[in-house]
């Protein structure tokens, strides 16, 4: 948790570019299946940047200088089953906000009031939020005031030191948390239960998931969440883990992919080599004032040409590829996104984040699925993650093979049925100079993945 001056200068900055009175909300606890059993408590992105505060159900008031924190007033039975809730004059110290009021007295303060405000995710409060202010919100869609929205935008994207320190704190625990699940993987383990060493590693550091784990065999399915499988000799496993401090909320996004086996096959490492020589040419152009489509385009040209020498993409170059959107048959998703509260942070506002104004994402194949296209700026954190996939569904598609019938060999497709996925990703801060890797820590360079699979003990052994 920062210190209670960052939030309040964060606040003023934003009451500087735009006046208030606003208002924001943030998120309540939600039923898991009974109304006493609750989903784990998430706060609002917003409003923890703003206020420190992951309580549920608060709410928070800006005007002329001034902060009011709105509160629920704990139930009589509260004590008993939650523990004691500190008076109102220490949370208002702890937040460093001017009152903490009951929440029960915010309509009252918004009788007669116009008001700016966000939807946020949990509905029930974006709901009620729209009831109390007479405004049409819908969380991903109806955001709520434009101009506060691109103020919002504007102050968390760029990250401040302490945002910064979180974060590097994070990335590094994250990739501890890689490595030991390298170490403890070999054939038979299941792959739930390697799941569970990388999030016991992340709970023990006072972290959690910051989004559901992606560990698998099957990485051609790009968010496969399933952990059933048993890990088998010759196959490649994908992680894609990122830890979240439970104190503060920022959090990792990394990827790694390695045999099980403990060695890659020769057409394995030939594949991890291309993605991960598209993935440095892409980092290296990690510097501020760059615009992000060129970093997608510099790791989609190796991989290109990549494809061409390896016979899968036939009569033509690697610009000419990229051009035309050949190579997304083997890497259909845009290079990364923006990082830091969230996964993919800012991007409950859609593309606003993401684009310029007035410009939309591209609809060619290859390049829909692009996340940022803006000149990057000191103090942003990204993710470069390129990949190569061998998806059934993309090479087996009518239109997609049609379209691409003289530039796709099929019979060097075919012989790469069953390959799964390669993913390498890191969180990448851009500076005024040299980019910054906050996750280097986790070994990707073919020698050091290696070496680093199979050293440890399981977790299967460690619970016999």
């Amino acid at each position: 948790m920062f210190a209670a001056h960052v939030h309040a200068d964060r606040r003023q900055r934003l009451l500087d570019s735009v006046p208030g009175p606003l208002l924001f909300v943030g998120h309540g606890e939600r039923p898991r299946n009974l109304p006493a059993n609750a989903v784990p408590f998430r706060q609002d992105s917003t409003f923890w940047y703003l206020t420190g505060c992951a309580l549920p159900d608060a709410a928070l008031w800006l005007e002329d200088g001034r902060a009011e924190l709105y509160l629920p007033v704990p139930g009589e039975e509260d004590a008993l089953w939650h523990g004691p809730t500190p008076p109102p004059e220490a949370l208002r110290d702890r937040y460093g906000v001017d009152a903490v009021l009951p929440l029960h007295a915010l309509p009252g303060r918004l009788q007669g009031r116009s008001v700016r405000t966000l939807a946020v995710a949990d509905a029930a409060r974006t709901a009620e939020l729209a009831r109390w202010t007479g405004q049409a919100l819908a969380f991903g869609r109806e955001h709520g005031d434009p101009e506060l929205v691109q103020a919002v935008i504007a102050l968390r994207r760029t990250k401040g030191p302490e945002e910064l320190d979180s974060l590097r704190r994070v990335a590094a625990l994250t990739a501890r948390a890689h490595v030991l699940t390298m170490a403890a993987t070999r054939p038979g383990i299941t792959e739930r239960a390697l799941t569970a060493v990388f999030e016991a590693c992340l709970a023990s550091h006072g972290a959690v998931p910051g989004y559901a784990t992606i560990l698998t065999q099957d990485g051609q399915v790009l968010h496969h969440h399933g952990h059933e499988g048993t890990c088998t000799e010759g196959r490649l496993l994908l992680l894609d883990g990122g830890g979240e401090w439970e104190a503060d909320g920022y959090g990792a996004d990394l990827t790694r992919t390695w045999p099980v086996s403990g060695r890659f096959t020769s057409r394995q490492r030939s594949a991890y080599e291309a993605v991960l020589a598209a993935q440095e040419a892409a980092i290296a152009r990690c510097r501020a004032g760059v615009r992000y489509r060129e970093v997608h385009d510099a790791a989609c040209l190796v991989l290109a040409r990549w494809l061409i020498d390896e016979g899968l993409l036939r009569g033509l170059g690697p610009d000419e590829a990229v051009e035309r959107g050949a190579h997304a048959l083997f890497f259909p998703h845009g290079i990364g996104h923006l990082l830091g509260l969230d996964v993919h942070d800012l991007e409950n506002f859609g593309d606003l984040p993401a684009y310029p104004p007035g410009q939309g994402r591209p609809e060619a194949f290859g390049t829909r699925n692009l996340r940022l296209d803006l000149p990057l700026e000191p103090g942003w954190v990204v993710t470069i993650e390129p990949g190569f996939y061998v998806v059934p569904e993309i090479l087996g598609q009518p239109a997609l093979r049609d379209r691409f019938r003289h530039v796709l060999d099929l019979d060097a497709v075919a012989a790469w049925a069953g390959f799964g996925g390669i993913r390498i990703e890191d969180d990448v801060v851009i500076t005024a100079g040299l980019p910054e890797v906050l996750t280097e820590a986790a070994p990707k360079a073919v020698a050091a993945v290696e070496a680093a699979v199979g050293v440890g003990t399981t977790l299967e052994a460690l619970l016999a």
